[in-house]
């Protein structure tokens, strides 16, 4: 869910700005180890070229996924890759935990086996040892990314076409520019 904008009026850059009340985004999900997710950009991946920077979550095990922030280089807007996980920039990330939640399903555990509270953390992806900040699934949480001066800044999200199998380290192929179910919606908070 996005949320935290004064309203839902489309902006200079043609997205959407996402009111203060937040939207489900509907993004894609990662459930299964090394599966990734990474609709959230820190630009507007179609009118930016050069270094560009998104927020990848990437499942470690059942019950905890992990944030790290990821940057390619876009000779032209639009078509950015390969992405490679940006270690340097990991405090621009700031998680808070609210607690756990309740999913009141009859029967769903109230803690996962295993979890661990939000904060950092280092853990093996895609073959490398990598700092990470651990989401638990499970509890209420709010990502953020900070400027250097420590100001939330705006997140773009993109939406990407559906997930096909169980591919590990790949995130879901964005659509098409021109795809008339593209979406662009502007937030400060996940």
């Amino acid at each position: 869910m996005a949320d935290d904008q004064p309203d839902n009026q489309d902006n200079a850059q043609g997205g959407v700005i996402v009111p203060r009340g937040g939207w489900w985004m509907g993004s894609s999900s990662s459930m299964f180890q090394e599966q990734l997710a990474a609709d959230i950009y820190l630009q507007d991946i179609w009118q930016t070229a050069g270094y560009v920077q998104r927020v990848a979550t990437i499942c470690v095990s059942w019950g905890m996924s992990v944030a790290v922030m990821e940057e390619a280089h876009a000779p032209v807007a639009g078509s950015p890759g390969p992405w490679h996980i940006a270690n340097y920039r990991l405090q621009q990330i700031i998680v808070r935990d609210f607690g756990q939640q309740h999913l009141l399903v009859p029967g769903a555990p109230l803690v996962l086996p295993g979890a661990q509270p939000p904060g950092l953390g280092i853990f093996l992806i895609n073959g490398q040892h990598t700092m990470a900040h651990r989401l638990p699934w499970h509890h209420r949480l709010i990502l953020e990314v900070s400027d250097p001066n420590g100001e939330p800044i705006a997140l773009h999200y993109h939406k990407h076409k559906p997930r096909k199998g169980h591919d590990m380290m790949v995130a879901p192929k964005l659509m098409d520019q021109n795809d008339p179910k593209r979406k662009h919606w502007i937030f400060k908070q996940v």
